[in-house]
């Protein structure tokens, strides 16, 4: 596949029908999630003074843009469906790739999708339903949605958080044009009006905190601490590379999907600095850091019950834009796979939107088994790892793609090359080493879960190394 392929078409007979604007609001909107009001807390927790918890943003920052530059290069070399699990095929063979894929559909789009859609239904949505709630019904009542009501297992705001599932599935399904609208649409709305919200907070829209909620705990930062802060900050960034897993849908590739990814990145790393910002003012370091989620605390502190509403819809909103962008990217690594033979060939078929219907279902399926069996934050810790491992191995099949195609021209070349690449590989896998040995070190059940992506991969390359090594040559023999 090279970069004159059709610009109609992608190389699976997918349309190419999402513009640069498009481009980016998938990857802005699918960054935008609930990592930035999580994450904030957690960081000033670890890390409890301005000039840490700032650098720990920008670090990530950088990290996200040094990743985006390299998925550029490759997303406009391969402009296909599939992102990570087409590059790492091309750079290092099929058996790399299958497991990288198998962790990628089975655990990483398919948790986060079901990580996405269960908060919305635990923390905003009762938020949002409770005025409209005491006014049908009288003071008192209440929309919690936390009560079993199937099985007496099964508790409404599972039941809601399948509902969100399928009905974005639907508009996926329908095709990746209403898909890219949905998403700007999504996306756009509360960019505009967190960024005025920050700029109105910083420019002292805001009553100032106490001197004591200024200045955070005295204690000295050790490494296992800027880990920590690190993976909560790299969560709030995660989806950076988003556009790459549908750019066999992107129009004008060499130009469209390096707008998508550098462009979307740089808007949610100033925004999210900005929003780090207010959250300080507002709050303090002190505040911050005792606050469980950082837009809903810093809107009660500005104006009371009507900001905490504006805020939580926000949220909602930027939750939904991500979900949505998730399930979009997702279901396009199934597609990928069933075309390079690691899933059956069912899953790359195309329905009449000229979209992987079959891969968008089975998707929702195995996101909705997810949220029934499972919680928010078992969820989140089961894909850390393995996003970290997937997204190193992806960066580093660039320096293999370079190396084989020396001397070709290229319609794009990574900025920065090789120094932006290299540092996103030696800090993706610097935390990678630190967390694993911390979760081998923990002495609860819990700690061991961010491990189960890992062993998760070395199954898969393990078991397909084997079939293809052992079993096939033996057959072909036979």
């Amino acid at each position: 596949m090279t970069t004159e392929h059709s610009q109609a078409e992608g190389a699976e007979g997918t349309p190419r029908v999402i513009g640069g604007i498009g481009a980016l609001a998938i990857v802005a909107g699918s960054m935008l999630g609930i990592g930035i009001f999580l994450a904030p807390p957690i960081v000033a927790q670890h890390l409890p003074s301005p000039a840490p918890f700032f650098a720990i943003w920008i670090l990530a920052a950088l990290a996200a843009l040094s990743g985006a530059v390299a998925m550029a290069e490759l997303g406009v070399t391969f402009p296909r469906a599939g992102g990570d699990y087409v590059f790492q095929r091309e750079a290092f063979g099929p058996s790399v790739a299958f497991a990288s894929g198998w962790v990628l559909f089975g655990a990483i789009f398919t948790g986060s999708v079901a990580a996405l859609a269960v908060p919305v239904c635990q923390y905003q949505l009762p938020v949002l339903l409770d005025p409209i709630t005491a006014w049908l019904l009288g003071p008192g009542w209440s929309s919690d949605l936390g009560a079993p009501v199937l099985f007496g297992v099964v508790t409404g705001r599972q039941l809601v958080a399948v509902g969100l599932v399928l009905g974005f599935t639907l508009i996926n399904a329908v095709g990746a044009k209403l898909s890219s609208w949905a998403q700007t649409a999504m996306t756009v709305v509360p960019i505009a009006i967190l960024t005025v919200g920050a700029v109105w907070a910083l420019a002292g829209g805001a009553a100032p905190p106490s001197p004591e909620a200024l200045i955070g705990p005295e204690s000295a930062f050790g490494v296992v601490d800027w880990t920590k802060a690190y993976m909560a900050v790299y969560f709030a960034f995660a989806g950076w590379n988003a556009v790459v897993y549908v750019a066999g849908e992107v129009k004008s590739p060499a130009r469209n999907i390096p707008i998508g990814l550098i462009g979307g990145t740089v808007v949610i790393a100033l925004l999210y600095l900005l929003l780090n910002g207010a959250f300080l003012e507002v709050l303090g370091m002190g505040g911050l850091a005792t606050a469980f989620e950082a837009g809903t605390a810093t809107a009660g502190a500005l104006g009371g019950d009507v900001a905490r509403l504006v805020v939580t819809s926000l949220i909602a909103i930027a939750l939904l834009a991500s979900l949505n962008g998730t399930i979009l990217q997702g279901a396009r690594v199934a597609f990928a796979m069933a075309h390079g033979a690691a899933l059956p060939q069912f899953f790359g078929a195309t329905n009449g939107a000229g979209v992987p219907g079959r891969a968008l279902w089975f998707q929702a399926a195995w996101a909705c088994v997810l949220i029934l069996s499972g919680t928010f934050e078992q969820l989140l810790s089961l894909v850390s790892i393995a996003m970290m491992l997937c997204g190193s191995l992806t960066v580093a099949s660039l320096f293999v793609v370079r190396h084989r195609r020396a001397g070709q021209p290229r319609a794009y070349s990574a900025l920065g090359y090789p120094v932006l690449p290299a540092f996103y590989l030696l800090s993706s896998l610097a935390v990678v080493v630190v967390t694993v040995i911390d979760a081998v070190s923990s002495q609860k059940l819990e700690g061991w879960f961010p491990l189960f992506g890992v062993g998760l991969m070395l199954a898969a390359l393990i078991g397909h190394l084997v079939v293809t090594s052992v079993l096939k040559p033996k057959a072909a023999r036979a």
